[in-house]
């Protein structure tokens, strides 16, 4: 099911007008009503506020509600890329109903700075290949292959390849937002 069809149909369980959204998820009612009707797709920041707003997690308004298998195949891992970015997440998990995410990270070299995000819960992730700069409000953190790193999402985070190859890590969060 397309996620603005998913978007209206818990709006409306969660009996939250348009505005209503609007005002909890800082989104205008516009571009809610625009997305919830296949008129446009939502940036990755517009629809976590949403999902945020709605208190739901991105992977379950995007997950084929059919699917019940525990392996997540490497060719049949739910993707999702950032708009204007050479950034890409691949989910290793499937239990959306569970505790843990598990993300694989690919960000393409020389990706330039992007806006931090938070959320609540913790997360650790583990770089398998490149180099991966974690900004954790404003602290910089260079990690190496092999390196790994720990922290609360609560404190604004954000992610930078500075380098010319593409950095792979992958990350464990609770609870699940993606």
């Amino acid at each position: 099911m397309f996620e603005g069809t998913k978007i209206r149909l818990l709006r409306k369980e969660k009996k939250l007008s348009l505005k209503e959204l609007a005002d909890k998820s800082g989104v205008s009612v516009a571009t809610i009503s625009q997305i919830e009707r296949g008129n446009a797709d939502p940036t990755m920041t517009t629809f976590y506020k949403i999902c945020r707003a709605l208190n739901v997690t991105i992977a379950s308004m995007m997950a084929d509600d059919s699917v019940q298998d525990r392996v997540v195949r490497k060719d049949n891992r739910k993707t999702m890329f950032l708009p204007n970015s050479k950034i890409k997440y691949q989910s290793l998990t499937s239990g959306l109903k569970d505790n843990l995410e598990m993300l694989l990270i690919e960000i393409g070299p020389k990706q330039k700075d992007r806006q931090g995000i938070t959320h609540i819960g913790e997360e650790c992730g583990y770089v398998v290949k490149g180099q991966l700069v974690v900004i954790l409000g404003e602290k910089e953190y260079v990690l190496e292959e092999g390196d790994s790193i720990y922290f609360n999402s609560m404190i604004p985070h954000r992610f930078i390849n500075r380098q010319d190859e593409t950095s792979i890590s992958i990350w464990a969060m609770t609870p699940p937002t993606f």
